[in-house]
């Protein structure tokens, strides 16, 4: 827990009064003040700002593409990219200017790339492109430690993956195990694997903010191998994987059941609500689509629209009374630190 949800635990079992609690916030800095309001305002101006100059960065090549010679296309590319390095390493290491400066200068860094590769004409494959867009943006990921810039290099990685399996020398024999192609196995891989770094790296008692990026790889992979499961149970699979594949739909099912007990019993550890939910949903989701299978005669309707909601109120239920255990587990240790 953090130092709000233990003031707030504090004054709603009455160990803290109004005032003491209002006291404790001020002392904390955690009220909402006007430096905090501030603070919050220069970030939305910072976050508005950096997003304004990459976004008018694009237009002004769009805009001058035909008209400026390839040299000043390149070196105009290069003067942004060194701008903004100078204003990385002139702001101090622990603000958050510096943070951003790093993501401009990682995503202007593609931009570059982009230009010289359309002014000149190389020849190359675009996985290429993003290839070495991760490669040269991977340091200030390193150097930053920062959610966006990771997310970034994540989406990055996931472009190049997905633009170069068509090229890879040795698809054509993976080719030949049909979860590879139909699963999008290495896609699948690779968020497993930033997931688990991210959790790694994070602890679970962290603010909302730093466990924004775990959240997302962790419903963009729900929604992945949910899809997949449902079209598999609607018995829709020839629309999802071509060819009828009855051992690529019974590993895609095993792969989905696999990830979902892997993720209910890890997210109960670590006691991460709405990751605990994602799993969830995924199996009331499926259910309801291998039901899907099986009524088609309008009749069915309404018993499942019940099961759904009823199914739905279940989950909410269990997740409630998850969270009331999780709230009365820890309240003995804040009792010792209550004052």
């Amino acid at each position: 827990m953090n130092a709000r949800s233990i003031l707030d635990h504090w004054h709603d079992t009455g160990a803290l009064d109004q005032q003491g609690y209002r006291q404790a916030l001020r002392a904390l800095h955690l009220a909402p003040d006007a430096a905090r309001w501030r603070q919050l305002a220069a970030r939305l101006l910072l976050i508005g700002g950096v997003l304004c100059v990459l976004a008018g960065t694009l237009m002004l090549f769009a805009s001058n593409w035909l008209a400026w010679p390839r040299l000043a296309r390149v070196g105009a590319a290069e003067t942004g990219w060194l701008a903004l390095l100078v204003w990385a390493f002139m702001t101090r290491p622990d603000n958050q200017a510096r943070r951003w400066a790093l993501f401009a200068v990682a995503t202007m860094t593609g931009i570059w790339l982009a230009v010289i590769g359309q002014a000149y004409q190389t020849g190359a494959d675009a996985w290429q492109l993003f290839a070495l867009w991760a490669a040269l943006a991977l340091p200030w990921a390193l150097l930053a430690n920062f959610a966006p810039l990771w997310g970034l290099w994540i989406v990055i990685v996931s472009l190049a993956l997905q633009l170069w399996l068509p090229h890879a020398p040795w698809r054509s024999a993976l080719s030949a195990w049909d979860p590879f192609d139909n699963a999008n196995l290495p896609l699948i891989g690779f968020w497993l694997a930033a997931l688990a770094v991210a959790e790694w790296r994070q602890n679970a008692a962290a603010p909302w903010t730093a466990r924004i990026l775990p959240r997302l790889l962790g419903l963009g992979l729900a929604l992945l191998l949910t899809i997949q499961a449902c079209m598999i149970l609607a018995g829709e699979h020839l629309h999802a994987f071509g060819e009828y594949s009855p051992t690529t739909n019974g590993l895609v099912l095993l792969l989905w059941l696999a990830c979902v007990g892997a993720a209910l019993y890890f997210y109960s550890l670590r006691r991460d609500l709405l990751m605990l939910a994602l799993p969830l949903f995924s199996v009331w989701v499926a259910v309801l689509a291998w039901i899907a299978n099986f009524t088609h005669d309008s009749g069915w309707l309404y018993p499942t629209a019940l099961l759904a909601i009823g199914g739905l109120g279940g989950i909410a239920w269990w997740l409630h009374a998850r969270h009331r255990q999780w709230q009365t587990a820890s309240r003995s240790a804040l009792q010792e630190l209550a004052p």
